[in-house]
């Protein structure tokens, strides 16, 4: 393809091609990550799981749900404020969330290998740079979900 073919239509469409194949070749993708935050940053409420995430409440709730029952992670209601639930690791989910974080690396590293470090750089930095525009534009913004 010559400088000529590409258009911003194509851009597009090139990077959800990418998206769909990475969403498919990643395994336990909504779970894993959700085991690898709280891997990273222990405890968390469900409120801040949603917030980083970006999840819906209910979508959260179901996967935590799951999680829960097959002992990966206990739910308990915060001390400081009832209102909030507190999430974390149980021992399964702590060996899970490990085994997580190692399928990720190894997938990153097959899926960018094909790059030299130059151009890894370079990819890096166009995807923060449209990442911090695209945060920008009203077209990108999701509507919060209603209490």
């Amino acid at each position: 393809m010559d400088q000529t073919d590409i258009s911003p239509s194509k851009l597009l469409s090139q990077f959800r091609q990418c998206s769909h194949l990475q969403r498919r070749t990643c395994h336990m993708q909504g779970q894993g990550r959700i085991l690898r935050l709280l891997l990273e940053h222990g405890t968390l409420t469900q409120k801040q799981l949603a917030d980083i995430t970006q999840r819906r409440s209910a979508t959260l709730s179901e996967q935590l749900e799951m999680m829960e029952s097959v002992g990966w992670i206990t739910r308990v209601k915060n001390q400081a404020d009832k209102r909030n639930i507190d999430v974390a690791l149980t021992d399964a989910g702590l060996a899970k969330a490990k085994e997580a974080e190692q399928e990720r690396t190894r997938t990153a590293d097959s899926l960018f290998s094909v790059l030299s470090v130059q151009e890894q750089r370079q990819l890096s930095h166009i995807l923060q740079k449209l990442y911090d525009s695209w945060q920008k534009n009203p077209l990108c913004r999701q509507e919060k979900e209603e209490p």
